[in-house]
């Protein structure tokens, strides 16, 4: 076999996994649209909740990411802790302020510099675990904006007698500028109908963002303790709930992750932490993901394929395709789609980080360089 055989035969190959991709994007979005149009389960108890925020740096909008959860229409007892670590962290400003504005919210606000294991961000809930009254224990990042129906729907879905864990699917929200709207668009047109899909093929998957679980579970794996020097700690939790017996759940909402990235090494910093970190813990599904950059996979089959006339007919629509996709997806989502002409850069972009996460162990992590230990946990460099 030739040289030109076999560059056109590689060519014809990637030509056939874009066709199996797009197929695959039909079926997600279809998914998304079904997931969406689900009811939340009603809630029949309100136990009592503990919302935990570790806070970093003074992130856009964080006051107002903070503000949506004394907002929640949540008929229990809601415990609001707010967790730095660095006595000059700018977001204490920001969590005094909530506290001054909500006087009738039971909301505590905690300083203590005490490290625990490589995860700063787990070190900080370690540090206030044991101020958590609450029978639910919320997790929530501080780049999340709740919707107020947020808190109901989610210990609502907790009730299930078999559920142990449950996260909120979420779409990407902009702070300004071009690099924040390209990373949110990647979330929303790419990443969360990836998913629901996991979810209704029981992948497993537990979104960090914000998740959920019984303080009496939290405490019988171990407390944020066993969590402490596990960068994909989301995982973790997933998979020692898991290990207990219970199933985890995503109820039928949506909660906002906002994307604050100013350039574009920011944003590509922070998804080639995601993916390097997904590659490092579900290596074949990692791979098997390939198929999700069709547009990307389409473009380069044509070319190793010289640009023939039928190749150029399935990339043009295969392209059109998947603009009708993230369309599609960012009118569900109800989402920015001012962008959307970039979308082929976009996906480029994401290509770009599939393939450089699967090499190496490293990642950037709040200002650190971390190495990833073969168990998953990590150490600085």
């Amino acid at each position: 076999m030739n040289l030109a055989t076999s560059t056109e035969t590689l060519g014809v190959a990637c030509l056939g996994l874009a066709a199996l991709g797009a197929v695959y994007a039909v079926l997600a979005t279809a998914a998304t649209w079904r997931f969406l149009r689900r009811p939340c389960k009603r809630l029949t108890h309100a136990p009592s909740v503990s919302v935990l925020k570790p806070l970093y740096g003074d992130e856009p909008q964080l006051y107002e990411n903070l503000a949506s959860f004394c907002m929640q229409d949540y008929p229990g007892p809601v415990q609001l802790i707010l967790a730095v670590q660095d006595p000059a962290d700018p977001a204490l400003a920001a969590a005094r302020r909530l506290k001054q504005a909500f006087p009738e919210h039971d909301i505590l606000v905690v300083c203590d510099p005490t490290c625990h294991g490589a995860n700063r961000k787990i070190g900080n809930l370690i540090n206030v675990g044991d101020q958590a009254r609450g029978e639910v224990i919320v997790i929530s990042d501080s780049d999340v904006r709740m919707p107020p129906s947020g808190l109901r729907c989610i210990v609502a879905a907790l009730e299930a007698p078999k559920v142990g864990l449950v996260y909120a699917l979420y779409r990407g929200r902009p702070t300004g500028g071009l690099w924040s709207r390209m990373a949110a668009m990647d979330i929303n047109a790419r990443f969360a109908p990836n998913v629901v899909v996991g979810e209704i093929l029981g992948a497993h998957p537990c979104l960090g963002p914000t998740m959920a679980l019984r303080a009496g579970l939290l405490a019988q794996i171990g407390g944020f303790e066993y969590l402490a020097d596990f960068l994909a700690d989301d995982f973790e939790l997933g998979r020692a709930v898991r290990a207990e017996g219970f199933e985890i759940a995503c109820p039928p909402m949506l909660i906002d992750h906002l994307f604050p990235e100013a350039h574009a090494r920011d944003m590509l910093t922070h998804e080639l932490r995601w993916a390097r970190t997904i590659r490092l813990i579900k290596p074949s599904g990692y791979l098997g993901s390939v198929v999700t950059h069709f547009l990307v996979l389409a473009a380069l089959g044509a070319l190793l394929c010289h640009f023939s006339g039928p190749t150029l007919a399935v990339l043009a629509a295969l392209m059109v395709l998947r603009w009708v996709q993230a369309l599609v997806l960012s009118l569900m989502l109800h989402c920015d789609r001012s962008l959307l002409w970039l979308l082929p850069v976009r996906d480029l972009l994401s290509f770009a980080v599939f393939l450089a996460a699967i090499f190496g162990n490293r990642v950037a992590w709040r200002g650190q360089m971390m190495r990833f230990r073969r168990n998953g946990a990590m150490a600085a460099t």
